[in-house]
């Protein structure tokens, strides 16, 4: 029943599905185990136990009640989001999504008792589950976040006791958090898992191991050793419930799963039927899951290795491109005291490309290297035919008050504020100093929304990237933190790669201004902007 509600709900398109550059990446990687190995693994849900009972409450909700976890009753979030007619962002890769009530936004995560609503997190007393393509929600104590924040009147069907057999756990919750993931555990309490599942799976070219966890954890966090025919995977952070997950069925070369809690790093051993070389063995990503592939074939042809070397060079992030805003006779804003923001950008920019070629093994381009006019729509042409992985625009801030401070960062999409839309309009009207500005004139409200969307397969990423630059910017600069923002940047538009807009600092700002045209200061925003694509290209490339 509960499937085939899904399956009706996903018919009437309610959801929209996040592409995401980096598991593309992570297939490919995954691939140089075995050609098909990954691609039959896929991103199977969790599904409740067979002896979940399900049925419906008096309201219509499909509900599941899963043994493992007392009495709690369990609603797809997509129902009950379409019960109460209420706006929904599906990223089924990650597994996470955003349900909108009201003015607020609810993320939710599968696997993970965390919610975060808006800028502030809140626990849930058990963990979401997931299963069908949907995430499931302990529908009482979900329903006490959501009713505070909804608009219309609370409907009196979902108003009803909580169970009373769920060894006292405590009501929904708040943790002193703001970012994404859960905050660490208190002192002396049990911490949340977030290793939640071990699956053992047989391929026809080897082994393929499924760790699931509550969100995605980075390369340098797992590590896998081998001795006397055991496997040891490491995950630094990690949580786990032994008793939970002790029982893993074996296949292939794996004998026996052993899980351990030591400290702040949960240990999976795994008992292997015969010895394995280290170098075979192949770590990868994918959503909220960490594959470990033990290959038993000896050999892949010539011809294999190299059609595998050639798509995974494909979709390194191996070429950056740089857009130092403005120049030439457009001088972009200019201080006070008369520095311009064309001059600082392209300062800037070439102090970004001499530290990654300095440190990191890319080819960097820049869409000018002196001090001379591009057209907005020639820089992201530009980019497309350099192959860019990566397009980063430089510029800086301006505001009629010139008391307004700080950075920002932005990735496209339409304006949520007055000040992201009044920002994209100060930069959109470089098309003022274009000879021909006739290539921007579908590009009104409806024109521009479908341009976003036909570039959505890269906005996933171009928000990550935005909220790391953000964050190294915050940290290296002591600037205020403006926070990260959508805005529709023409500049922006038509980049086939992850793609963001900085504005380092209000140049319309006496302080900052002066600020802005020191050496040392355009340094310290140029490591920012480095650090911020060293952590990118490490965090999307460890599965390839």
């Amino acid at each position: 029943m509960l499937g085939l509600s899904i399956l009706s709900r996903l018919a009437k398109t309610r959801r929209v599905s996040a592409p995401w550059f980096p598991n593309r990446g992570l297939v490919v990687g995954a691939a140089i185990f075995i050609f098909s190995c990954l691609v039959n693994a896929g991103s199977l849900p969790a599904q409740p136990q067979k002896n979940a009972a399900s049925a419906r409450d008096h309201s219509g909700l499909p509900i599941v009640t899963l043994p493992e976890t007392g009495n709690f009753q369990f609603v797809a979030l997509g129902d009950l989001a379409e019960f109460l007619d209420l706006r929904t962002f599906y990223s089924e890769k990650a597994r996470k999504v955003i349900l909108y009530v009201g003015n607020s936004e609810l993320k939710v995560t599968a696997m993970n008792p965390f919610v975060q609503i808006d800028n502030r997190m809140v626990q849930l007393p058990v963990e979401t589950r997931y299963a069908g393509g949907d995430i499931l929600v302990p529908l009482q104590y979900f329903a006490d976040l959501v009713r505070p924040l909804y608009p219309n009147r609370w409907p009196e069907e979902l108003d009803f006791a909580k169970p009373t057999d769920t060894n006292s756990l405590p009501p929904a919750t708040p943790v002193a958090a703001t970012a994404s993931e859960p905050a660490p555990a208190e002192p002396n309490k049990t911490p949340t898992t977030n290793v939640s599942k071990i699956l053992v799976e047989e391929k026809a070219n080897g082994t393929l191991i499924r760790i699931q966890t509550a969100y995605p954890f980075n390369r340098k966090q797992v590590s896998t050793r081998v001795s006397r025919q055991w496997l040891y995977v490491d995950i630094v952070g990690g949580r786990i419930d032994t008793g939970a997950v002790r029982h893993t069925r074996p296949a292939g070369i794996v004998q026996r799963v052993v899980p351990v809690q030591t400290g702040a790093v949960t240990q999976i051993s795994c008992q292997l039927k015969e010895d394995i070389e280290q170098k075979r063995i192949v770590v990868s990503g994918q959503g909220n899951e960490i594959l470990i592939s033990l290959p038993t074939l000896d050999q892949l042809s010539t011809e294999v290795l190299r059609n595998l070397e050639r798509e995974r060079r494909k979709w390194l992030i191996d070429t950056i491109v740089l857009d130092p805003g403005h120049g030439g006779h457009d001088p972009g804003a200019i201080g006070p005291n008369g520095v311009k923001e064309k001059d600082v950008a392209l300062a800037i920019a070439k102090r970004v490309k001499r530290l990654l070629e300095k440190s990191l093994d890319v080819r960097v381009v820049m869409t000018r290297d002196h001090d001379s006019f591009v057209p907005l729509k020639d820089r992201t042409q530009f980019a497309n035919s350099e192959q860019g992985k990566i397009f980063i625009s430089i510029h800086c801030n301006a505001n009629r008050s010139r008391r307004v401070t700080g950075a920002t960062t932005y990735f496209l999409g339409p304006a949520k504020t007055e000040e992201a839309l009044e920002v994209a309009r100060r930069e959109n009207s470089v098309i003022n100093y274009e000879a021909d500005s006739s290539a921007y004139a579908g590009l009104g409200a409806e024109g521009f929304i479908l341009r976003a969307l036909a570039q959505n397969a890269f906005n996933r990423e171009s928000e990550d990237l935005a909220a790391i630059v953000q964050e190294e910017l915050s940290g290296n600069t002591k600037l205020a933190d403006r926070g990260v923002k959508q805005a529709g940047y023409y500049v922006l538009i038509g980049a086939s790669m992850p793609n963001i807009l900085v504005e380092t600092a209000f140049i319309s700002n006496q302080r900052e201004e002066a600020m802005l045209n020191d050496s040392n200061f355009q340094q310290n925003i140029a490591e920012a902007i480095f650090n911020s694509i060293k952590k990118f290209k490490e965090k999307y490339e460890w599965g390839i």
